[in-house]
């Protein structure tokens, strides 16, 4: 279903209903849309507050289209000028329009606004007509104290260009140079500073915790839960009660293991297999229940629903709940009865799941098992066999399943990128030792093949019954990113498919083999990647390109994600039992705001995580500056070049730390090319780590000959 207060702006704009009144508005969208009246007006309300529709004059509406007026997304600049990144139209490649400073009125970085576009000369800009939504964000940057009653704090994102005023800092223990934390509370244009409030003192600039702290903090993720969200977890049982299992389906007396990293306390799933003398199988996946713990609309819903995912970073987890759920009652550990919602599966030799059934059930884990155990038992190591002889044949016949799963994505055209992870060795202080290659094995892909099937059939499952749900999507690439890819293969000679609008997963898994081994090999697969759309949730199966497959969703790991345990509850309401009305009215329109948000949390946590791991190699880094290393270039840019080195370290070469030379940036051949040098994506190189900045996670790297 399209979104609703996109139906509403096109059927303003194809019935010319610009300029009328709310009431009037509301009763041709209910006749026209067939809504009720409440529902229209409601709506309607939404959008005015969203800046989609425009009070004009008396009580009049308008789209913003209808005025001339665009909605976008601010991007600062250190200079004080900025882009606005439209929004009102998603199909649209529309470029960002600058924004002079005399045109920001008292917009700021992140927030969301309202734009004039007017021609200035041969220029395109853009001026501020209102600002719709103030970003929720918390600032965070460094103090300046010019007196008791007067201090100001520099943002650490730069793209935030005023300093803001403060006055509170005198309430706090703080010292000239400390990094804080700040909210906006007065907003001012022209020249003038806006106004906040100090929230927080992390500590001394420069420090790396405090530098970690700092990014936690500009992502707005807290580790302390609310005391009514903790009150409502510490009231739950930590064993599981004899009438929580009535009505379950017992799989104590079954051979269930959960397979981790060593680390791991938060077990969401464990399997179990039976290989028949056919050669099926019978695979069951077993998901923590949440669900029965976690009550729709109760403390613990709501904050988990609020933080949308757990974070992790090298040397702690922001979880998403309590630890007395997520290390405790919902934690699959072995020896305990726990809590499950459980997909049976019957799969065949070619790997294809003919029958299935989806339970709540109760499992009893018998092993907590880790990857590298399993593995070990993949290659017969005679101590780990002996350890879990009892097991090691249901393991062995995992394996066979796996491989025969494997097969199959293969098959269809999975794409599978294999891209390296990284691993930190830190002492107990938290400071890094060594940064590593994650090694990813075959129990790693095993259980990814598992948990994949048991996604896919829980969305099959769901799909069929038409049912509100929210699914993982992976759309096709567009048409025009995959047409300039398809230039870009062409340089090397290679075809990748004849319409770049119906590109199949399997024409770019058919490339990625051709390019294996090849000295262009990374350079194809890191253009590929980035020519993709990006995965999200939605309320409407669009199937999943990069694992070709047409029903996908997220099910097994209700204890760090909310669309897990969002779908946990649509199953157990209307799939396991009989549809009520109110349930799918509900969730009809929870899911389509439960998509948007988790897809925002998702991303959020993802630069959290990638901010902190940055930060961690450039502390690392500090102890080897002026070391020589081997490196693949990973960015092409006007002002220099990214290099990576083997264990994911990524540096930054400027221009004017590579060889002299007249350099042009060629952004469609991801190429800085000179008359005697050139650089391009995927090139091999040698470097000399030249100065570290922490503050700004950067590694500044000089190019040497080779």
């Amino acid at each position: 279903m399209e979104d609703l207060s996109q139906e509403i702006i096109k059927f303003i704009t194809e019935h010319q209903l610009n300029f009328r009144t709310r009431t009037d508005l509301a009763r041709a969208i209910s006749d026209g849309l067939s809504l009720d009246f409440t529902t229209a007006y409601a709506e309607i309300g939404k959008m005015v507050e969203e800046g989609d529709l425009i009070i004009e004059g008396k009580d009049k509406l308008a789209t913003p289209q209808a005025l001339g007026l665009r909605k976008g997304i601010l991007i600062g600049n250190a200079r004080g000028f900025a882009f606005c990144k439209f929004t009102d139209d998603v199909e649209s490649e529309s470029p960002d329009v600058f924004i002079p400073p005399t045109a920001l009125k008292t917009a700021l970085h992140n927030d969301t606004v309202l734009v004039k576009v007017r021609k200035n000369g041969d220029r395109t800009e853009g001026a501020v007509v209102k600002v719709v939504a103030r970003s929720s964000g918390n600032i965070v940057g460094t103090l300046d104290i010019v007196n008791d009653h007067l201090a100001f704090v520099k943002p650490d994102d730069t793209r935030y260009f005023k300093d803001i005023l403060v006055r509170n800092h005198k309430k706090f223990k703080v010292s000239e140079g400390d990094k804080v934390v700040c909210r906006i509370t007065k907003y001012a244009s022209g020249d003038k500073n806006p106004q906040g409030d100090l929230l927080e003192v992390l500590g001394l600039n420069g420090d790396p915790k405090i530098e970690m702290l700092a990014i936690i903090r500009e992502n707005n993720l807290y580790e302390e839960f609310e005391p009514e969200v903790l009150a409502e977890a510490r009231t739950l049982p930590q064993s599981v009660l004899p009438e929580a299992m009535r009505g379950r389906r017992d799989f104590t007396k079954d051979k269930i293991v959960t397979i981790d990293s060593e680390d791991t306390r938060d077990i969401d799933d464990a399997v179990g297999i039976v290989e028949h003398p056919d050669g099926h199988f019978t695979l069951s996946v077993h998901i923590a229940d949440v669900s029965h713990y976690v009550k729709q609309n109760s403390p613990l819903d709501k904050e988990a629903y609020k933080r949308g995912t757990s974070v992790y970073f090298p040397d702690l987890v922001y979880p998403m709940l309590p630890k007395e759920l997520s290390n405790g009652i919902c934690s699959l550990n072995p020896k305990v009865n726990r809590l499950t919602l459980s997909v049976i599966m019957q799969i065949d030799t070619e790997g294809n799941t003919y029958d299935y059934e989806i339970c709540e059930g109760v499992i009893r884990s018998r092993e907590k098992m880790t990857y590298t155990d399993v593995f070990a038992i993949f290659n017969d190591d005679p101590a780990t066999c002996a350890k879990y002889q009892d097991l090691v044949s249901d393991f062995k016949a995992m394996q066979k399943l796996h491989r025969i799963l494997e097969k199959k994505r293969q098959k269809r055209g999975a794409l599978d990128f294999d891209l390296p992870e990284c691993e930190f060795v830190m002492d107990s202080t938290g400071h890094v030792l060594d940064v590593k290659l994650h090694e990813r094995n075959e129990a790693h892909r095993m259980i990814e093949s598992f948990m994949l099937e048991a996604n896919e059939t829980v969305a099959l499952a769901c799909n069929a019954e038409k049912i509100p749900f929210l699914y993982r999507v992976h759309e096709q690439p567009d048409g025009q990113k995959m047409f300039d890819f398809f230039q870009f293969a062409g340089q090397f000679g290679l075809k990748v498919a004849n319409n770049p609008d119906k590109v199949t997963p399997k024409d770019l898994q058919r490339l990625l083999a051709t390019v294996k081994g090849q000295p262009y090999e990374m350079l194809i697969n890191s253009v590929m990647l980035r020519s993709l759309q990006k995965a999200r949730y939605a309320p409407k199966n669009l199937g999943h390109f990069g694992i070709a497959a047409i029903n996908y969703c997220h099910f097994t790991s209700p204890i760090r994600r909310y669309p897990d345990l969002l779908i946990h509850r649509i199953i157990k309401k209307m799939y396991l039992r009989n549809k009520d009305k109110k349930d799918i009215e509900f969730y009809r329109e929870f899911v389509e705001e439960a998509a948007v948000l988790t897809s925002e949390r998702e991303k959020l946590a993802e630069v959290a995580e990638r901010e902190v791991e940055d930060l961690k190699k450039a502390d690392y880094m500090q102890n080897h500056v002026g070391e020589i290393y081997d490196g693949t270039v990973t960015g092409v840019t006007n002002f220099g070049v990214f290099v990576e080195f083997p264990n994911t370290v990524e540096g930054m070469c400027s221009i004017e730390n590579l060889p002299t030379d007249n350099y042009v940036f060629l952004e469609k051949l991801y190429k800085l090319a000179g008359s005697k040098h050139d650089y391009q994506l995927g090139q091999k190189v040698r470097v000399q780590v030249e100065s570290v900045n922490l503050r700004r996670r950067q590694i500044n790297l000089k190019m040497l000959e080779k």
